[in-house]
């Protein structure tokens, strides 16, 4: 099947200073006619929240092409069953329905830029760690030109009217961040959709 999907992303990401590895992660592909992303934060950092944030991404993407948005978040909650936990968002976009389905658990932030507007999907409070959890699953459409832009917690962004500007688009893009972001003492990453 080839895809009808034009669409691009860019990421950055970086570990907390004292640690060699990243205790955030993220995963981005293409299966036909969607397109699943996810966002997680192992919780701390170090070697065990790396493992944490690997198990989310390994589980979305064994399961990206035969399960719901919803079923690939208990799997992965499944998956760090006796963990330290994580907590993830994962988006699924479908071109055939021009719809953006959202599924949150935790504090991993998310934005969706239609035109003038910013919408904030909003995540199921709490961590993926095995425990039972009842997550749910907020649908947008979406039309040519839309963004997503999805970070971890070690990033505050400054103002969030100024992600509908294509300025400040093309700045992140490139990694330039002074002006629009802040980055906290702690593992961090962002990650930028364009549709």
């Amino acid at each position: 099947m080839v895809s009808k999907i034009k669409w691009s992303y860019h990421v950055f990401q970086r570990n907390k200073k004292e640690y060699d590895v990243c205790g955030d992660g993220f995963f981005i592909g293409e299966f036909g006619e969607r397109i699943v992303c996810v966002v997680t934060d192992g919780l701390g950092s170090g070697p065990n929240a790396h493992e944490s944030a690997k198990l989310v991404t390994q589980a979305v993407e064994q399961y990206s092409e035969t399960l719901s948005i919803q079923d690939m978040m208990h799997r992965c909650n499944e998956a760090l069953r006796m963990q330290r936990g994580a907590v993830a968002s994962i988006l699924y976009i479908d071109s055939t329905q021009q719809q953006l389905h959202y599924c949150g658990v935790g504090n991993i932030s998310c934005y969706l830029i239609h035109e003038n507007n910013v919408s904030y999907p909003k995540p199921h409070y709490g961590y993926l760690a095995g425990k039972r959890i009842n997550p749910f699953v907020e649908t947008f459409s979406f039309t040519k030109g839309d963004r997503c832009f999805l970070h971890s917690d070690g990033i505050e962004v400054n103002d969030v009217k100024q992600l509908v500007d294509c300025t400040t688009w093309q700045a992140l893009r490139q990694d330039d961040t002074e002006l629009y972001l802040t980055y906290k003492d702690d593992d961090l990453t962002y990650v930028m959709l364009n549709l």
